[in-house]
């Protein structure tokens, strides 16, 4: 399986704090099943330059991977995690902060308000600038107003859905999750990994749990998307420079 949502190259976000936290995550992704990995670290606007953020996020990759080269692990590429800023559906600088340097672009959206301003943002990201989003743990903002705008933008547009494996798990985020799942809006299954006490994988006890659930239909179905998915986007050896 392909994981398109992951917090493991080393101390550049709040995800592995060095080289040996992030191989002990991918030895732990290993045993889930996962063969392939795209590291998103989180991208903040009001935080980060693009070229200092890729030169980090370039310098952290090139560290773990020389750690990992000698190991049979998942192979891990690079991508990131954009924060929703304003005016991000006309920003031509985002097409550096792709999965993999595709079009899909990984999206969190704010959790205090989904207004009409962040809803037409996220149309524009594909209507303008031709991306296809993604939109991050979208089981997180069930509750939030306006999302339910946000449902009828996803039925209308060409918008993906990824849910996170824990939160199948998670008493506070389990029911959205799992109405999202029955109601047919989840493309992607992610794990959102920080640590393996933080979020730890748990992919392999997500696909159950959905077979259980929902059935062996629904759950090949979103391991038949990561499939496409990496066979549209993922490319090994990724550059360093």
């Amino acid at each position: 399986m392909l994981d398109i949502h992951s917090h493991i190259l080393p101390g550049v976000d709040d995800g592995a704090e060095d080289v040996a936290s992030a191989i002990e995550l991918l030895e732990a992704m290993k045993q889930q099943g996962i063969t392939d990995v795209i590291a998103t670290p989180h991208f903040y606007a009001m935080d980060n330059n693009i070229d200092e953020f890729r030169h980090n996020v370039a310098s952290a990759y090139s560290e773990l991977y020389n750690a990992a080269l000698s190991k049979e692990l998942p192979n891990v590429s690079i991508g990131c995690e954009v924060f929703y800023f304003n005016g991000i559906g006309r920003s031509r600088g985002i097409r550096e902060l792709t999965l993999c340097r595709s079009n899909h672009i990984l999206l969190e959206l704010p959790n205090c308000r989904l207004d009409k301003e962040i809803l037409r943002d996220v149309t524009d990201l594909s209507d303008r600038l031709g991306l296809t989003v993604i939109l991050a743990h979208l089981e997180r903002y069930a509750g939030e107003k306006g999302f339910k705008d946000l449902l009828r933008l996803i039925d209308n547009e060409s918008l993906f859905v990824q849910i996170n494996a824990s939160s199948l798990f998670n008493p506070y985020l389990k029911k959205a999750a799992n109405k999202l799942i029955k109601n047919g809006y989840v493309s992607f299954l992610a794990t959102d990994t920080h640590s393996l006490s933080n979020r730890p994988p748990m992919m392999s006890e997500a696909i159950e749990e959905i077979k259980k659930q929902f059935g062996v239909r629904t759950a090949q179905m979103l391991i038949n998307n990561s499939d496409i998915l990496r066979d549209e986007i993922f490319k090994l050896p990724v550059s360093k420079e």
